[in-house]
């Protein structure tokens, strides 16, 4: 098959989410994909070598620029996003062979005529967050009924819910998710909270929670211990991703590093990536508290073998409850105790550290240090095995051959 895959990060990010994971699996297993990147504004026209990175014979990684961001206008982005992508195609697809179109990016400018205008067999939307509750979407703005008229008149999907009140953007989106599920042949969800919520809209929902990339994590030998880890003593306990507000309790984070002030906790990812006012000065204040920048997904695993426990210490709030995140099999995949606060992976606790408890949460991981062992390890492993990126996109595939022969 071939598949044209809309993804709202790029390609070439260096926190490799599940969009990147499943592109790959899918080359591995003989398939042809087209990677989207979501469209970049005029101005980074010259940060851009070439629209089209052909990654290899299997894999095009395309990366659109919007000209115009308003209707009627943006149609000419449509247009030309179709040409190339129907051009690919042309190249890349043998005679007969099922173009899957797998809508990630339900925010991909003039969505609705691009889905109704690209060639494609069968049509996926994989929801993956809940978005509605993203920084950029939660926002209320005062609006003038001249300002009202104008808009409704020059975008026709109405991508705002627009009153003399406020104009608010997660409305859109609700409404944009509850046209995808009426729209598509198939939908799936990583994460329970997900699930609810769209099958308040579609009965056929599939729950097919994130996974892990195994032989990355879980390897015979340790890798060389990277330089800038070996200053710091054990115990170590590790996080990796963004650090920011809306996702992580920077409060409970502090506490953890007071009540423990023998363990060194490791932090690892890019900082104030939503909230450019995010205070981490008491955290970089603490002496058993390090921030060592951002890594290239691919020598993760190198620190994971010389963490003795691994935290994902996030907010309770409308967008982490409908978070899975990939850190918790890659964690898991280690061999690392894997503490969180999130009850969406509530199934997958093999330790009995996932609780939404912040005083459990601290006492667990006083636990993950002192009682870990050989056997958990190994239990710990296994689960990881049995929720593989190769086996979650296994399961896509046959909902997808299903759906072609149906």
């Amino acid at each position: 098959m071939v598949f044209i895959i809309l993804s709202n990060q790029q390609f070439d990010f260096e926190l490799k989410t599940n969009k990147w994971h499943v592109a790959k699996q899918l080359v591995e297993k003989g398939h042809k994909v087209i990677f989207v990147d979501p469209p970049l504004r005029f101005k980074a026209l010259k940060s851009i070598a070439s629209p089209i990175d052909q990654k290899s014979d299997r894999l095009v990684v395309y990366k659109p620029l919007n000209l115009f961001n308003f209707k009627p206008f943006s149609s000419v982005n449509t247009y030309r996003h179709l040409k190339v992508i129907t051009k690919l195609l042309q190249n890349f697809a043998a005679d007969k062979e099922p173009v899957v179109l797998y809508i990630y990016h339900f925010d991909f400018p003039d969505l609705r005529d691009f889905v109704a205008k690209v060639q494609h067999t069968v049509s996926v939307y994989d929801c993956v967050d809940e978005y509605a509750a993203f920084p950029e979407y939660v926002s209320r703005k005062k609006v003038s009924p001249s300002v009202i008229s104008w808009l409704q008149w020059v975008d026709d999907e109405l991508k705002i819910k627009l009153n003399q009140n406020g104009l608010q953007k997660a409305d859109w989106v609700t409404a944009q998710e509850k046209w995808l599920c009426d729209s598509v042949g198939l939908v799936f969800a990583s994460a329970p909270g997900l699930v609810e919520k769209l099958k308040k809209w579609r009965g056929d929902v599939h729950y097919l929670p994130n996974a892990a990339a195994i032989d990355k994590f879980d390897h015979a030998q340790k890798l060389p211990e990277p330089a800038d880890l070996k200053s710091i003593p054990h115990p170590r306990i590790g996080f990796s991703g963004a650090i920011d507000t809306y996702k992580n309790n920077i409060g409970l984070i502090e506490k953890c590093a007071k009540i423990y002030p023998d363990y060194h906790f490791v932090m690892i990812g890019p900082e104030k990536v939503t909230d450019p006012d995010l205070d981490l000065a008491t955290l970089k204040s603490m002496a058993n508290v390090h921030f060592l920048g951002i890594k290239p997904w691919e020598d993760l695993p190198a620190y994971f073998d010389y963490f003795d426990a691994y935290f994902i210490p996030y907010n309770i709030n409308d967008y982490t409850r409908g978070c899975h995140p990939v850190k918790y099999f890659e964690g898991l995949a280690a061999g690392l105790p894997t503490l969180i606060t999130l009850n969406s992976v509530k199934e997958f606790d093999v330790d009995g550290y996932v609780t939404e408890d912040e005083a459990e949460f601290i006492s667990n991981l006083k636990k993950a240090v002192t009682e870990n062992s050989n056997k958990k390890v190994q239990k710990r492993k296994a689960l990881a095995r049995e929720n593989s990126w190769s086996g979650k996109v296994d399961k896509q595939l046959g909902f997808i051959n299903g759906k072609l022969k149906s």
